[in-house]
């Protein structure tokens, strides 16, 4: 049953988790929606599409690409919205490369660190301490904030596990797992980014639906609750500005070449920091610096259609930097679960370090699917020869915002900004960079969001 409030209309700018979590909430508490997406598709980075090809039909996730049972606040809603049974199982296992092998770490079991051939006993006795300054570091990390990780916040990745740890661990843990959820090496991420990993990971199952990761936005909107004269959706929304107007908001926006003007109660901002800081008028020069200032890297990966899936068992295989500079992680996406491609074929995405992507972010396809494929087969020789035998199918895709990797002290920057934010305010925002980039902490601040402006809506005693 919906909250008792003063039913308003509350604008939602931008389709993504973080959006339509916010909506959502919004629409349980009563309020009226309208959702403006500029894309021409529901999800930003937690959508999928279906390639086609002749013989196939593959689903490919655009961002994100699977989910663990350790991200509370997307359980909690999924079951509150009555969607948990939508919710499947998938392969739990991550590999990472060593001189040639593949050595398998279950998400399930951390206790895998110290049976693994990854490491020596010398590291598997140091991997002791990471556990310990891990259960100690839980206790800063938050799903909708992570300003508390501040007092934490004291020196990259890479400089913590020489300083704690040893080399091994840096170059066969820390950075595979810094490259593979930032796409940027362990010296240009945050040590509490690296406890943020497994913290969100160790110690629970991964799962998927069976539409892909992109399933839950379009789900959440197709609810019958969402699908009422009270929720409109705009896609090709472009939208230019969002100001304070007659104790409440007024949004402009535009889609071919013809300006709209929407007044509502109260929004909920829900796209990247930068965007977010060119459309807001009410925030302080501080607060927009901030913003735009904000390290997202470039992510350029290429998803290829098997007709035979290769024989790995695994979600994904991370490349370390000491194996190669480039390729940071291997996905075997029919390994996510079923839906992904038909039965008996395979779905193998290969994902690059920032600077790569960077560098061909303007490419052809054909440059850079020859590219990603000379990268493969310097570092899997046999899987690149799979895929030369048995592809059927390439798709690349682009995103100049993909991730949010915050350098050492980027936690105490958030802390000062959080608080600066008026959580009264009828402009709130939303986004990963309140906490870590995973669709799970989108959703959350999403909510938080929403419930601010719920919050707002209740009159004074």
């Amino acid at each position: 049953m919906a909250a008792q409030t003063n039913t308003r209309n509350v604008i939602v700018i931008g389709s993504g988790i973080a959006g339509t979590a916010a909506a959502f909430r919004l629409r349980q508490a009563g309020h009226q929606v309208t959702l403006l997406e500029r894309e021409n598709y529901l999800g930003g980075r937690m959508s999928s599409y279906v390639k086609v090809n002749e013989n196939a039909q593959y689903r490919i996730d655009r961002g994100a690409s699977w989910l663990s049972r350790n991200y509370q606040p997307m359980i909690k809603l999924l079951e509150e919205a009555g969607l948990a049974s939508r919710m499947l199982p998938c392969s739990n296992e991550l590999g990472v490369l060593r001189d040639g092998r593949i050595h398998r770490l279950s998400f399930v079991r951390p206790s895998d660190l110290l049976r693994t051939g990854l490491l020596g006993w010398r590291s598997k006795l140091k991997a002791l301490h990471l556990l310990r300054d891990l259960a100690t570091a839980r206790r800063s990390l938050s799903w909708n904030d992570m300003s508390k990780a501040a007092e934490i916040d004291i020196e990259s990745a890479q400089d913590y596990a020489l300083r704690r740890l040893d080399r091994p661990l840096l170059d066969y843990l820390v950075e595979p797992l810094c490259s593979t959820q930032f796409l940027a090496p362990a010296d240009e991420v945050a040590a509490v980014g690296a406890f943020s990993i497994m913290w969100g990971t160790f110690g629970a199952a991964s799962f998927t639906f069976d539409g892909g990761v992109g399933q839950l936005p379009t789900l959440l909107l197709d609810l019958p609750l969402m699908r009422s004269e009270d929720v409109r959706v705009e896609l090709n929304a472009q939208v230019n500005e969002v100001r304070p107007h007659e104790g409440g908001v007024q949004v402009t926006w535009e889609r071919d070449g013809t300006s709209h003007v929407e007044h509502g109660h109260a929004c909920v901002v829900a796209v990247p920091g930068p965007i977010a800081a060119n459309i807001v008028t009410s925030l302080t020069d501080d607060q927009r610096i901030y913003l735009t200032g904000l390290r997202y890297t470039n992510d350029v990966h290429v998803t290829f259609g098997l007709r035979e899936a290769p024989r790995e068992t695994a979600l994904g295989v991370a490349v370390p930097l000491r194996v190669h500079p480039d390729l940071c992680v291997v996905l075997y996406e029919h390994n996510l679960g079923p839906g992904r491609a038909p039965s008996g074929r395979g779905l193998i995405s290969l994902v690059f370090r920032h600077h790569w992507s960077a560098a061909r972010i303007t490419l052809d396809d054909t440059a850079v699917i020859r590219d990603s494929l000379t990268a493969v087969n310097e570092t899997l020789p046999d899987l690149a020869a799979h895929i030369d035998e048995h592809r059927e199918m390439a798709a690349v895709q682009r995103w100049d915002r993909a991730v949010l990797a915050r350098p050492a002290g980027g936690y105490r920057d958030l802390a000062r900004f959080t608080g600066s934010l008026d959580p009264r305010s009828p402009i709130q925002l939303a986004g990963d960079y309140f906490a870590y980039s995973t669709t799970n902490a989108s959703l959350a601040t999403g909510e938080q969001a929403a419930q601010r402006i719920i919050a707002a809506s209740h009159p004074a005693p």
